[in-house]
């Protein structure tokens, strides 16, 4: 699979720059070298019209007794008016500078209007050395000579144009002064000659300096342009990255929210991990590329893409969109990457799920148009996977509401306001009870009771969650010391504090101090939690493993169930989620894979453990299929964590949960 063609585009880019290293780097490209010598031309050309305006009026008063009127004026009066025009017309030009191909055009101007006014100028003051005495001759030749190295000085940047306007005039009149027939003359046209050498030297040097300065600086700024580029896109997919993306999002909203109507999707990749885990990094890699290159269809309708890390891309549409052509859109993104995806001789299964939310409908600015894309695709994972959802003030609410419960939780006495619930897990064989799950309930003083549905996902975005697993595992432990040896304990653990030393340092620091053994305490992880960094997770649960704990696997089913990582971690149970259970009355085929799940947990020397049972007739299949152990309605509510002891003497008693449901 090829990477996408701006990928490919960047690493041209690198291997260019590798490759021009080893050339000459004063060389430079020749549209440059001539907008840098126009650019010095117009500085300089003025200030040179000026001296030889002044030089002609010293010509003529020099020889204003000797030669001819017209002869001695004539050119004064056109060289003062030709470099009054030239003067004015090169300092208009300083304020608009030409452009590339403009600029080659205007210094061939200036080499043939250069040599035209050189012979012009030359021929006249010929004319007027004929006409003078010795006396006045000399000081022609000393004021010609004069203004010719200004001349070749003015003009270095065009060395051709400079030893053109030299060889034109100074070697012959360097040749009548060695030919006059005195000594002083002979050697004034000697030095003249020498000097006019010296100065071709000098100019030549110049002007190769000067193509040197000029490609250091074409250089430099060809690398900062590519620093640039490289700066703004991902150098994986070669599409925009996060910091080009928010910059273009802040430039459309910067135009008003008339001008700047955008909607922002941003689309997550739903099963990536698993191929990512599955083939490794590099053919991850090359099916992220896969997936950039069939959202950059849109960029073909001028919707901006980019990649902001990891398997998260953005989208952004300019102009206003209506509800129906957003579902739509988002309709069409996903059919595209849900279409299986080639690496090397396997086919990954992917989709994605996406949020969109539109400026100025919805948001206000350009962080705000985030949040509320990112919310709108929150729930998109969580409620409808696999599609498309447009954030509602619904979801404002909803995001309100999340908002009060973080704050109060971070105000929040946890030791106080956390209470535990304990539902029993039993034996499906005996009946006997084999542990309790440690369930959360808060009681804030603010809102009241508050579902663990949503105080436990908003403390998983946070830190708070550390501090909210170390409450509740204290008290779990704590409530453990007065149950029976044979009776564990079981409490779930977050991606987060699963991927934390830190926060694994505290929870193994808790349990050492419970006095409980660690063979009665299950840590239970979801499929959701492995997959944030499966290779750390794998860690953090083998050390866990080693201190003695046991290890669940919980709501199994429900995520990607890939053997591919679930051999190898060290677990003792699966769960199956209440969902498959639930679905097995009058559904043949919810029964089969119920009843494959449990025969592939057996097949793995693993324990079955099945949640949400809740008729006599779902708790006879599960038996009939090897289930090992249950917990559902059918046997026990959860129950206040002071009933606990009297709920395990009553089971003791004889009394069989079945009987204590129905009762």
């Amino acid at each position: 699979m090829a990477l996408s063609a701006r990928a490919r585009e960047l690493n041209v880019m690198y291997f260019q720059f590798s490759a021009t290293e080893g050339r000459d780097s004063r060389i430079a490209p020749i549209h440059e070298l001539n907008r840098a010598r126009l650019a010095a031309l117009v500085r300089q050309i003025p200030l040179l019209a000026l001296v030889v305006a002044g030089n002609a009026l010293a010509l003529a008063a020099i020889a204003l007794q000797s030669a001819p009127l017209p002869l001695a004026l004539a050119a004064p009066v056109a060289l003062m008016l030709g470099g009054a025009l030239a003067a004015l017309g090169w300092t208009r030009r300083a304020a608009h500078p030409v452009g590339e191909g403009d600029a080659g055009r205007v210094l061939r101007r200036v080499n043939l209007c250069s040599a035209g006014f050189t012979l012009v100028y030359v021929v006249w003051v010929t004319a007027l050395y004929l006409h003078v005495d010795p006396a006045q001759r000399s000081a022609i030749i000393y004021a010609l000579a004069v203004t010719g190295m200004f001349a070749i000085f003015a003009l270095a940047q065009l060395p051709k144009t400079a030893l053109l306007i030299g060889g034109m005039g100074l070697p012959g009149f360097a040749w009548l002064l060695m030919t006059a027939g005195d000594s002083t003359s002979l050697l004034e046209g000697a030095n003249l000659l020498l000097v006019l050498l010296a100065l071709f030297l000098s100019v030549n040097g110049a002007s190769r300096d000067f193509e040197a300065l000029v490609a250091a600086r074409a250089k430099a700024s060809r690398l900062a342009e590519d620093n640039r580029r490289l700066a703004e896109a991902d150098a994986l997919t070669g599409l925009a990255n996060r910091r080009a993306f928010f910059a273009r999002v802040a430039e459309e909203i910067a135009r008003g929210p008339e001008a700047g109507a955008l909607a922002m999707g941003v689309v997550d990749l739903d099963g990536f991990k698993p191929v990512n885990d599955l083939y490794g990094h590099a053919l991850g890699d090359k099916a992220l590329c896969e997936c950039a290159e069939r959202l950059r269809m849109l960029e073909r309708e001028g919707a901006v893409v980019a990649r902001l890390g990891g398997d998260e891309f953005a989208v952004l549409f300019t102009g206003r969109k209506a509800e129906a052509e957003m579902a739509a859109l988002g309709a069409r993104i996903c059919a595209a990457l849900k279409a299986p995806v080639r690496i090397d001789d396997a086919a990954a299964a992917l989709s994605c799920s996406i949020g969109f939310a539109r400026f100025p409908e919805e948001a206000r600015d350009a962080q705000q148009l985030y949040e509320r894309a990112d919310f709108a695709l929150y729930h998109a994972k969580q409620n409808h996977r696999g599609e498309a959802v447009l954030f509602t003030p619904e979801h404002e609410t909803n995001m309100r509401m999340i908002a009060q419960i973080e704050q109060c939780l971070r105000r929040a006495n946890l030791e106080q306001e956390i209470q535990l619930e304990f539902q029993p897990l039993f034996d499906a064989v005996e009946q006997t009870i084999v542990s309790f799950e440690a369930l959360a309930r808060w009681n804030s003083p603010e809102l009241g009771a508050v579902s663990p549905n949503l105080f436990v996902p908003v403390a998983e975005r946070s830190e708070i969650i550390h501090a909210l697993t170390r409450t509740v595992l204290r008290k779990a432990l704590k409530a453990a010391r007065s149950w029976p040896d044979y009776v564990g304990v079981s409490l779930n653990l977050s991606a987060r504090d699963l991927l934390s030393p830190r926060a694994l340092t505290q929870i193994v620091a808790i349990i050492e101090a419970s006095g409980v053994k660690t063979s009665r305490i299950d840590i239970e992880v979801t499929e959701t939690s492995l997959l944030t960094d499966f290779v750390k997770a794998e860690a953090a649960l083998a050390m866990l493993k080693r201190l003695g704990l046991k290890i669940s696997l919980d709501d199994f089913g429900t995520g990607y169930s890939s053997l591919a990582y679930i051999h190898r971690l060290p677990l003792d149970k699966i769960k199956i989620d209440r969902s498959f259970i639930q679905e097995m009355h009058g559904n043949g085929v919810a029964r089969d894979i119920v009843k494959s799940l449990i025969g592939l947990i057996g097949n793995l020397k693993l324990q079955c453990v099945t949640e949400g049972v809740e008729t006599s007739e779902q708790f006879d299949l599960l038996r009939k299929f090897g289930c090992n152990v249950v917990q559902g309605f059918l046997f026990s509510r959860p129950i206040p964590q002071d009933e606990a002891p009297r709920f395990i003497a009553e089971v003791e008693a004889g009394r069989r949960p079945a009987e204590r449901a129905a009762g």
